[in-house]
């Protein structure tokens, strides 16, 4: 390996490193619900941000309606005033996000990337005027873009593949419901939790094969009696 390449890999496993902290960091202020701090990770030129069965919000407006006014719970104002919170979170309500097996795919010119992460999480908040506790399984399948030597959100894309109590689990309730969110620009490209069998495709070719992974509904799990 020349100087040359050198320089190339080392850049390679920089960009893969700030992604990944990037991705961590998205996670941490959603625990805290910290939806401005959020907004600031997307790029000016995103694309969109599409929720489960909520649907597509696009461009930095759609992130803007999305984690402001949906996820966070704020009403929008007049620019440069600042938002009041709407549906301020209760005691003991709480958010605890598990994002593991995260993997990068870099494009060869390193300016976009790819991220798949594999992500539970467990969350306790009011549903239908209870406080409930509850477990939520799903896949982030985001696409990054290096702008001014820093890594932002270009698409985020969250697919659940359940939404549980925790005292019945997702075999007997795999969807209790879900929260009040604006309207969406778009309805959602692809929505199919358990049981459906759906397997949204990987970002990532085939480490060998090269061969692109497509959208199935899978079989019968071979061990299901």
């Amino acid at each position: 390996m020349n100087l040359k390449e050198l320089e190339t890999e080392v850049t390679r496993l920089e960009d893969i490193h700030e992604i990944e902290n990037l991705e961590r960091i998205y996670g941490y202020y959603f625990d805290t619900r910290k939806m401005k701090e959020i907004v600031d990770l997307f790029s000016e030129d995103t694309e969109s941000v599409e929720i489960e069965s909520h649907g597509q919000f696009l461009g930095k407006e759609g992130v803007r309606k999305m984690y402001l006014q949906g996820a966070g719970g704020e009403s929008q104002t007049e620019p440069g005033k600042p938002t009041t919170p709407s549906r301020p979170r209760s005691v003991g309500g709480g958010t605890i996000i598990i994002q593991i097996g995260g993997v990068i795919t870099l494009a060869p010119d390193g300016k976009t990337a790819k991220g798949r992460w594999h992500t539970w999480l467990a969350e306790t908040f009011p549903f239908a005027g209870v406080l409930g506790q509850y477990w939520l399984h799903g896949y982030y399948e985001n696409e990054f873009m290096k702008e001014n030597g820093k890594w932002l959100f270009k698409k985020l894309f969250w697919n659940t593949t359940f939404y549980t109590r925790f005292e019945t689990g997702w075999l007997v309730q795999p969807i209790v419901g879900f929260l009040p969110m604006p309207n969406p620009d778009h309805p959602p490209t692809a929505f199919y939790p358990y049981p459906s069998g759906y397997h949204f495709p990987y970002s990532f070719p085939h480490p060998i094969t090269g061969e692109v992974d497509k959208p199935i509904f899978q079989y019968q799990h071979p061990m299901a009696v």
